[in-house]
């Protein structure tokens, strides 16, 4: 650029780094201007003085001159603001909306309602609470040798017990309720009832035995023979639960030498007795309404069936 303070030549007034050189305007010869050096510009001292011609082309070529850099400007604006105005791709794809297609954003789902069909709660029934009976005890099993005493607790329903003994001469069992149960010779094996008369509670069993034996207590469910049909056989002494509906009962004993004797009481009713009580064999009818709690003593074979 050149220094402002350095007058300009005409070579330098008309053409200007970057621009071309424009022509020169031809004016019309008219007054002589009064030769004063440019203000801001003082002569240099030992410059010469310049001619009239040399003054008109200096006129000439600032004039060309300033419109060289005032066409030059606005070029070089008109350039600037189509550089500015001009996005280049990068920054049209920065500002531009995409041109990818727009995404949408999906659509809330509406899920079909559900419908709950009513219910019908089922009417509350109040179910009794079942009753859970206690269990019930196992027969009690007692064992020993010869002679002795076995205290129990006392009982209070009747029950049976099953007694056992190998023995080889005499053999007693006695209760202090009942009193006297069995009394043989030698081996035995048989049932008995016991507490079935008011007052006649057990509660110790006296025994006379020359071997080992078994004594056996528990409920009538537990030990006595069951006979649902009302017809019963068996050896020596039993406690039987008759069933059935018979009024009469025919009773056989046979092969036997010794007491055959009978009692009976209605489950029903609770009457009943001594039916039979006899010596060796025996056949008879005898009334008897089952069901029935029946006692057979025997030292064979008997029979019970419905007459």
């Amino acid at each position: 650029m050149s220094d402002p303070n350095v007058p300009l030549t005409p070579d330098q007034g008309t053409h200007q780094a970057g621009v071309p050189p424009q022509p020169s305007p031809a004016f019309p010869p008219g007054p002589t201007a009064p030769q004063h050096p440019a203000p801001g510009f003082p002569a240099p001292p030992n410059a010469a003085r310049p001619t009239k011609s040399n003054a008109r082309a200096l006129v000439v070529g600032g004039a060309a001159l300033v419109v060289a850099l005032c066409c030059g400007g606005a070029a070089i604006n008109a350039i600037s603001g189509d550089d500015d105005g001009e996005p280049t791709p990068s920054a049209a794809i920065s500002t531009s909306p995409s041109a990818a297609a727009p995404t949408t954003a999906a659509a809330p789902t509406t899920a079909a309602p559900t419908t709950v069909a009513p219910t019908s709660a089922a009417p509350a029934t109040t179910e009794p609470t079942p009753t859970t009976a206690p269990p019930t005890p196992k027969p009690k099993v007692i064992k020993g040798r010869g002679d002795d005493v076995v205290r129990i607790r006392e009982l209070t329903d009747l029950a049976v017990v099953k007694f056992t003994c190998k023995c080889t001469s005499n053999t007693v069992l006695r209760s202090d309720g009942d009193g006297l149960l069995v009394n043989e010779i030698g081996a035995y094996s048989g049932k008995r009832w016991i507490n079935l008369e008011d007052g006649s509670l057990t509660t110790q069993f006296e025994i006379e035995a020359s071997g080992s034996w078994t004594l056996t207590i528990g409920s009538v469910d537990q030990l006595a023979t069951k006979a649902p049909t009302g017809k019963a056989s068996g050896t020596g002494d039993d406690v039987v639960v008759l069933g059935g509906d018979a009024t009469a009962a025919k009773i056989t004993h046979r092969r036997g030498d010794s007491n055959f004797a009978v009692h009976a009481y209605s489950l029903e009713t609770g009457e009943g007795g001594l039916l039979v009580n006899e010596i060796g064999a025996y056949s008879g009818v005898r009334p008897l309404s089952a069901p029935a709690l029946v006692q057979i003593t025997a030292d064979g074979n008997w029979t019970i069936a419905p007459a």
